[in-house]
């Protein structure tokens, strides 16, 4: 799901969160380029508390030999060091004895134990000092076994090393491993070995039938404890299989990753969260394992992650892949709980000019034990991706287009060309101009013979004239809507004889002002203005300046001054009565 986080520069850098429930689908992993990882190993068995007890595959103390004293024989959240998922926890006190067995074969049938050493033997042990009131004393592995008679073999760490050659080590858990010279200790007199007595296993392998099974065991048999012994053990390895003890729970973790990440454009948030359920394992010494993949050609020096405020190193694989340790906000101290939480926040960031597209973020659970070199993987992670992307680039404007440069007219006395203004009698040619004698469409002119002029004897639609017998003009002394010229009555304009665009001319005494003569393109200058009874004096810099091209400024410049008249038109009539 996303959730927006905050806003960077103009857009929202939303965050994306993944979980490693089973809510994370197949479908999501493969479109961010991540394969489903493969099954455990299925020699391996897991025990969970159910699996201990009366109806097996373990049994306790109480299940194998019901009068004596049990001490504590149960599934403990303590992780080992290869599952990470709990432990087999015994401990007894003075008196007590505590085991958990495992039987090969419901016929009580012995195993021959040189196939068994071949096949490999081995468990893992920690001895805790908490708890204990001596720590040289480890727990047991035994086989019960068949010599001539019932016996139990006990192999002792106290007398063997483990598979580094080292001593029993308190708070360490240690890997012991049988081999033909693994001291062992007899619970009865077999082949001249009194009781109690110890031998190489090679000699009880020479010397008897076989093996019923294993033992994992503290107290009475072996090393005699007096006071407390406080110890875990776990993947007990017999006759090819791997017993793994573990809590039914499991952490889950989360990550929340920006949906981009631009070059060159500063840090970007992210976080990773663990939670333990009440039922899940105890994690110690917490960190989290930080894995970073593609785009091709990414290059440690071109990402930057922070967290807790440090730069973390990144290790680049083979095939590319960045690796990293970020540190991991405990919040309750250097081990998360069954019941507890704990997080990393960190941040992502790509330099100028590193390689685009996907980036798969997966973030790791990892602990830390005592006798275990470097941070341990616990397998809770969360994977999702993100997208480098290259940084924005404003567009470059585009280009103005051409317009072509017309001139400012010159004001002219004789009215002949384009753009003149003046008492003259000029043809002018422009598209909705306003002329003395032009030519242009839409223009008001003195005598032109065009569309939309009108003149003495013109014929143009909607011009006003001075003798035009045109559609909306008055010619010498009409009567109607339009202008008056040469002496009309007028209702608009009077043009007396001059014909610039815009402007008042002559000696018009137009109501709504004179409009006359010339055509001229852009701005129409100021002319003289009768005092006349028009409220509305029309000048050149009040109007909109017509080009002689007919563009549609022109018609909007003509529009505007037809209705300014019309609007003095109305007021002259209703003045006159």
């Amino acid at each position: 799901m996303t959730r927006p986080l905050r806003t960077s520069g103009t857009s929202r850098t939303l965050l994306r969160t993944a979980t490693s429930t089973a809510a994370l689908s197949a479908l999501t992993l493969l479109a961010c380029g991540i394969a489903p990882t493969a099954g455990a190993d299925d020699t391996v068995r897991t025990v969970h508390p159910s699996g201990l007890g009366p109806a097996g595959p373990w049994f306790r103390l109480q299940e194998t030999t019901p009068d004596r004293d049990p001490g504590i024989q149960e599934v403990s959240p303590k992780p080992d060091p290869v599952h990470l998922n709990g432990s087999l926890h015994l401990a007894i006190g003075p008196g007590e004895q505590a085991q958990a067995a495992h039987y090969f074969n419901a016929t009580w049938t012995p195993e021959p134990m040189q196939p068994l050493l071949d096949a490999g033997i081995s468990y893992w042990a920690y001895t805790s000092t908490e708890g204990s009131s001596a720590t040289d004393i480890g727990a047991n592995l035994q086989l019960p076994a068949s010599c001539g008679g019932f016996t139990t073999l006990s192999f002792e760490p106290g007398s063997n090393t483990d598979e580094q050659g080292e001593a029993l080590k308190p708070d360490t858990w240690q890997k012991y491993r049988f081999t033909a010279d693994s001291v062992m200790r007899t619970s009865r007199a077999v082949a001249g070995v009194p009781a109690g007595g110890d031998a190489p296993l090679s000699h009880f392998i020479a010397e008897c039938e076989g093996a019923y099974g294993v033992i994992a065991n503290i107290g009475r048999l072996g090393d005699a404890v007096n006071g407390k012994l406080n110890t875990y053990v776990d993947n007990i390895t017999a006759k090819g299989t791997t017993w793994d003890f573990a809590v039914t729970g499991k952490a889950t973790a989360a990550l929340t990753v920006p949906e981009e990440i631009e070059a060159g454009d500063g840090p970007r948030p992210a976080d990773a969260s663990y939670t333990d359920p009440d039922d899940g394992p105890q994690y110690p010494g917490i960190g989290t394992h930080l894995t970073l993949k593609g785009p091709a050609g990414l290059r440690a020096d071109q990402l930057t992650v922070m967290s807790e405020g440090a730069e973390v190193p990144l290790t680049q694989g083979t095939d590319g892949t960045l690796t990293g340790e970020l540190r991991t906000n405990l919040r309750a101290g250097g081990t998360l709980e069954p019941g507890g939480k704990a997080g990393a926040a960190f941040t992502l960031a790509a330099a100028e000019g590193a390689p685009t597209g996907p980036l798969d973020v997966t973030t790791e659970l990892t602990v830390t034990l005592t006798g275990v070199d470097g941070p341990q993987r616990t397998g809770v992670s969360a994977t999702d991706c993100t997208l480098i992307t290259a940084e924005d680039v404003e567009p470059s404007p585009s280009p103005s287009p051409t317009r072509t440069h017309h001139p400012k007219p010159t004001p002219s006395g004789d009215g002949h060309g384009n753009g003149h203004w003046g008492g003259g009698h000029g043809n002018g040619h422009g598209n909705g101009g306003i002329s003395g004698g032009g030519h242009g469409n839409g223009g008001i002119s003195g005598g032109g013979h065009e569309n939309g002029s009108n003149s003495g004897g013109g014929h143009g639609n909607g011009g006003i004239s001075g003798g035009g017998h045109e559609n909306g003009s008055n010619n010498s002394g009409g009567h109607e809507n339009g202008s008056n010229s040469g002496g009309g009555h007028e209702n608009g304009s009077n043009n007396s004889g001059g014909h610039g665009n815009g402007s008042n001319s002559g000696g018009g005494h137009g109501n709504g002002g004179s409009i006359s003569g010339g055509h001229g393109n852009g701005p129409m200058p100021n002319g003289p203005v009768d005092a006349g009874d028009g409220s509305t004096a029309l000048t050149g810099t009040g109007s909109t300046g017509l080009s002689g091209t007919g563009l549609a400024a022109g018609a909007a410049g003509l529009l505007a001054v037809a209705g300014a008249a019309l609007g003095g038109l109305r007021t002259v009539r209703r003045r006159r009565g």
